[in-house]
């Protein structure tokens, strides 16, 4: 009887402390602290921070990170690292409490200690809003922290989150932050983190020039966040009427330059549709099992840029794509890709074919140069290869394989600049070359693998910049998005962000 109390009263204990812990989250704001280090440095100084602590305007003084973190004005020359991610409630803080435990200089072979004041306060102004989410950016000068010789006193210069006034931002889904990381891809900089809802997974942005916006599907909350980028801040908040776990997101052109979102259900095997000038859902169409991933046919305009296919071909997909929008949904758990035929003329989907791939399909992208669907298969060491123009024609065994590309493929995504295909597996970027010509007239090819490039932990996403220079990889498991010079396959850049960071996106303009 004891044993049943006792459990009973860790059960009650414990749900009361998710609700709180639930409840501050839902009522407080979110803070995100980076520190950047000067770009050129002529000293070699390490210091161990052990904490940091913010001041409220009324004098409370809150501890916003106590996990040690050392530092080295060389190493972070140009660089930025998060230093914290906390939940704080509303208000306004004045100072941030630094709290460095030693520090030393290098010179030459000689290292000597520093002294350090008790604790280093920096002057702050900022805002801490409910439900949102401020970033605040210190800029370390190491040359101007060193006093008389020894003594070692950091100097900042403090930067606020400004919103972005052009389309050159990165937008990457952090799914354990329950938050969005907005990067300035010109300087591969973060520049903002915005608050949305729980779990958020899927991202995608508009095409539109003339109303911009950002969607973010948050898996936990069963909601689609719209993202102003001209504020940084959401605007709206779209609930799913039927579909839960919103995994994917995706957004493409009717008729007239009408905008579609459509967003695939994980958790209850359906793509919602929505209207984006009026966020109105017009559509739930049932799907296979686990729809996992999304993507659209491109508008016109971007399939006449096509350079592989033949003037027939290209005329072909642009008469089918006046009238009708193909969306292709991957289900993980019915080894299958939905089609969803869309009449653009009467904004309803006319038909859904089932096409059979490879095990676990967990990723798709379109390839317009070539009119094909690549299909990352997870389970299998085969890239499944879609002919979206014989699926135009009719033809329902479209489907080819470039084989022996490797199990545990999570991302694809085509260059056509360099003629590549570039994978995600494990911890690297896979190279391989697409479909020639002459292979298509075999069923399966074998993977012509050009290089690979290590990345971070766990790589779950990647993208191509439309300037078509460098390629995002947002690695799950190191918090952090890799940037790739495309020419010299290097990783050129670290890009740390919020836990779990999950999809990355950016305007195709």
């Amino acid at each position: 009887m004891l044993k049943k109390v006792l459990l009973i009263c860790i059960l009650i204990f414990a749900f009361i402390s998710h609700a709180e812990a639930q409840n501050i989250e839902s009522s407080n704001g979110q803070i995100v602290v980076y520190l950047k280090g000067f770009y050129k440095t002529s000293l070699d100084i390490t210091f161990d921070l052990a904490a940091v602590n913010i001041v409220a305007e009324n004098g409370t003084v809150r501890e916003i990170m106590n996990t040690p973190l050392k530092i080295n004005s060389i190493a972070i020359a140009g660089n930025q690292i998060l230093i914290t991610e906390k939940f704080l409630p509303a208000g306004k803080y004045k100072k941030i409490q630094l709290i460095v435990k030693e520090a030393i200089i290098k010179r030459q072979k000689e290292i000597s200690n520093l002294v350090l004041p008790p604790i280093i306060e920096v002057d702050v102004d900022i805002a801490i809003r409910k439900n949102k989410c401020s970033s605040l950016f210190l800029e370390w000068e190491p040359d101007a922290s060193f006093i008389e010789g020894y003594l070692f006193k950091p100097f900042f210069i403090i930067k606020y989150e400004t919103p972005q006034l052009s389309t050159t931002a990165i937008y990457v889904t952090n799914e354990e932050s329950n938050n969005v990381t907005a990067i300035d891809r010109d300087l591969d900089e973060v520049v903002a983190t915005i608050m949305v809802g729980k779990n958020p997974r899927g991202i995608a942005t508009s095409l539109s020039k003339e109303h911009i916006r950002v969607y973010v599907a948050n898996a936990g909350s069963d909601s689609i966040s719209v993202i102003n980028p001209l504020t940084n801040d959401v605007e709206n908040e779209i609930p799913l009427r039927f579909g839960t776990q919103p995994e994917a997101i995706a957004v493409s052109e009717g008729s007239y330059g009408k905008e579609f979102i459509f967003v695939a259900n994980y958790g209850f095997n359906t793509v919602s549709i929505f209207d984006a000038s009026t966020y109105q859902q017009i559509e739930e169409i049932n799907v296979g099992n686990g729809p996992f991933a999304i993507v659209a046919d491109p508008p016109v305009d971007i399939i006449q840029q096509s350079k592989s296919l033949t003037f027939e071909e290209v005329n072909l997909w642009k008469d089918y794509r006046k009238r009708y929008l193909n969306v292709y949904v991957a289900n993980k758990n019915s080894k299958n890709i939905s089609i969803l035929r869309m009449d653009i003329m009467r904004n309803k989907i006319q038909e859904v074919i089932t096409i059979e791939v490879g095990w676990t399909p967990i990723a798709i992208s379109i390839d317009y140069n070539r009119g094909k669907l690549y299909v990352a298969n997870y389970g299998s060491d085969e890239l499944s290869v879609i002919d979206i123009l014989e699926i135009i024609k009719g033809n329902k065994k479209p489907v080819k394989s470039i084989t022996n590309v490797g199990v545990s493929i999570r991302g694809v995504v085509p260059d056509n600049e360099f003629d590549r295909i570039y994978l995600l597996q494990n911890s690297e970027v896979v190279i391989i070359r697409p479909f020639s010509e002459i292979s298509n007239l075999a069923k399966t090819i074998y993977a012509l693998i050009l290089g690979k490039i290590k990345v971070g932990n766990s790589p779950n996403s990647l993208i191509i910049e439309p300037e078509g220079r460098k390629l995002y990889v947002v690695n799950k498991d190191s918090n952090s998005v890799s940037v790739i010079d495309k020419t010299t396959r290097k990783q050129i850049k670290i890009i740390p962000v919020c836990k779990k960071p999950y999809n990355i996106t950016m305007f195709p303009f």
